[in-house]
């Protein structure tokens, strides 16, 4: 019988298995804070030139909610996105981008009967243009653009206001300076009547207006030299 050489005997390949990539379907995790309180903005532009923002509040939350959010942060995940909303408001905007107008919606209750809701105008007034005085002040937005100490002008406040030509129409003026007092005093200046020169004569103006929380803001801000209603916030005091 013939001896078989095993030297000259090739192996059988292996084959080995390749296990099949499995797709990774994506969570969907969305952390919801019922009620916030104490909302505030900051304002600032970047190196290129693009508006940003930075959004802080205040909100009751339970130990569960805190551990999903860190845990949220601490893994890899997709772009994050936010909603801020309230059923209750007396105005919205809708902005028309091709046509470069602003509409303003306000509320059936903020305004007289009869009047329509939705009428078009300027959110806000440039200085010189010609704007009713005030009778009513109705909101009050204030912002700080923090980010860029070279900022000529870093406080600025939006107010809504009701003229006294009796329309009912909400209009809105701006006003910026180097301090909370500045900017405020920048725009209350131009719905009081002409005799108001400074601070103390503005202040007394707006006491004068019908009695709103809003308008004691501003009141309180013109007084303490802070947007912060217990005066802690930075900036220099009224001068």
């Amino acid at each position: 019988m013939a001896k078989t050489d095993k030297s000259t005997e090739k192996p059988e390949p292996k084959t080995t298995k390749t296990p099949k990539a499995e797709a990774v379907q994506p969570l969907k995790v969305e952390i919801t804070f019922p009620s916030i309180a104490d909302l505030k903005q900051a304002l600032a532009f970047d190196s290129d030139g693009n508006l940003l923002i930075k959004v802080q509040f205040t909100s009751r939350v339970d130990q569960y909610e805190i551990f999903r959010l860190v845990n949220l942060l601490k893994q890899p995940h997709g772009a994050l996105y936010a909603t801020i909303g309230t059923p209750q408001s007396a105005m919205d905007f809708k902005f028309d981008h091709k046509a470069g107008k602003v509409e303003i919606i306000q509320a059936a209750k903020a305004l007289p009967q009869g009047k329509k809701t939705g009428k078009s105008h300027e959110a806000t007034a440039e200085a010189g243009d010609q704007v009713p005085a005030a009778v009513k002040i109705h909101a009050v937005a204030f912002n700080h653009i923090a980010f860029f100490p070279e900022e000529k002008d870093p406080f600025g406040v939006a107010i809504d206001y009701v003229g006294e030509d009796g329309s009912g129409e909400v209009h809105t003026i701006a006003g910026r300076g180097k301090n909370p007092t500045e900017a405020v005093m920048a725009g209350v200046l131009k719905i009081l009547p002409d005799g108001v020169k400074g601070p103390f004569e503005a202040m007394a103006a707006l006491e004068k207006l019908e009695p709103s929380a809003d308008g004691y803001k501003l009141i309180r801000a013109i007084e303490v030299g802070s947007f912060d209603e217990e005066g802690k916030e930075e900036g220099e005091g009224g001068k």
